[in-house]
């Protein structure tokens, strides 16, 4: 099982955050080597809401979702989840948790 961590994300905008995935100390681990899977859906038993844009640095990763994307949910409770497969095939869970999906009052 993998963290949780609940996140919000404002509607119309640009998200991005970046979950650190090794301190930099571990050479052995060379995070260009996973892949990364991240989905929003309202529940686990519902269609996919929006798909994140995965960035993959160093040390870490950035879970994305473009204005565009955002604008398009309805203000409310999701559910997401991140999955990492490992060159050798195997899957895990590295986080997951509720995503709220938070109104924007401004128009642009």
């Amino acid at each position: 099982m993998g963290s949780k961590a609940n996140i919000y994300i404002d509607q119309g905008t640009d998200f991005r955050i970046t979950l650190e995935m090794f301190d930099g100390d571990d050479d052995d681990l060379v995070i260009g080597t996973f892949s990364f899977f991240a989905d929003l859906r309202k529940m686990y038993s519902s269609k996919r809401a929006a798909e994140f844009v995965v960035e993959k640095n160093e040390n870490d990763i950035t879970l994305v979702l473009e204005a565009d994307i955002t604008a398009n949910l309805k203000p409310g409770k999701y559910e997401y989840d991140v999955l990492m497969r490992k060159s050798s095939g195997e899957m895990s869970k590295i986080v997951e948790g509720l995503a709220i999906v938070i109104p924007t009052i401004t128009e642009v």
